[in-house]
C-alpha cells in the first residue's frame, strides 16, 4: 500500500503593512503629480478666461464633449476610408486610427474631469 505523504506545515510569514497608501500602478507618484500639474495649468487658464460663474463651466463642459464627438466623427471615418483605398497599409491605418480614438477619448474625459474639479474647488462658493 502506497503511503500517503505526510502534511507539510510551513511556517507562516508576516506581512508588515506600513500606512503608505502605495498605488501599484503609480508607485512613485509621477502620474499624479502630473494630473496635478495639468490641472494647475487649465485652472490658471480658466481664471485668466474669466471662467467664473456655473453657467460658463457648464457651457465649457459641453463645449469639450462636443469637440470630442466632432473628433471622432472625422477620425473614424477617416480611418476607414484610408484602410479601404490603401488596402496593403489596412492594419497599420487602424492601429494608428484606434490609437487616435483612445487619445481623444482620454484627452476629452481628462478635460471633462479637470473642469468638473475646477467648479468644484473654485466655483463651489460662487452660486452666480
Amino acid at each position: 500500500m502506497v503511503g500517503c505523504p505526510t502534511t507539510l506545515t510551513l511556517p507562516m510569514r508576516s506581512v508588515s503593512c506600513n500606512n503608505d497608501p502605495m498605488n501599484i500602478n503609480d508607485p512613485f507618484g509621477r502620474l499624479q503629480s502630473k494630473r496635478q500639474k495639468e490641472y494647475e495649468s487649465l485652472r490658471d487658464s480658466l481664471k485668466k478666461l474669466g471662467l467664473n460663474n456655473l453657467d460658463d463651466a457648464h457651457a465649457l463642459l459641453e463645449k469639450v464633449q462636443r469637440r470630442g464627438i466632432w473628433g471622432l466623427a472625422i477620425i473614424v471615418p477617416v480611418t476607414i476610408l484610408l484602410a479601404l483605398v490603401l488596402p496593403g497599409l489596412r492594419a497599420f491605418i487602424m492601429i494608428c486610427g484606434a490609437l487616435a480614438v483612445f487619445w481623444l477619448f482620454k484627452t476629452t474625459l481628462n478635460s471633462r474631469e479637470y473642469v468638473k474639479r475646477y467648479v468644484q474647488e473654485e466655483l463651489a462658493d460662487h452660486n452666480d
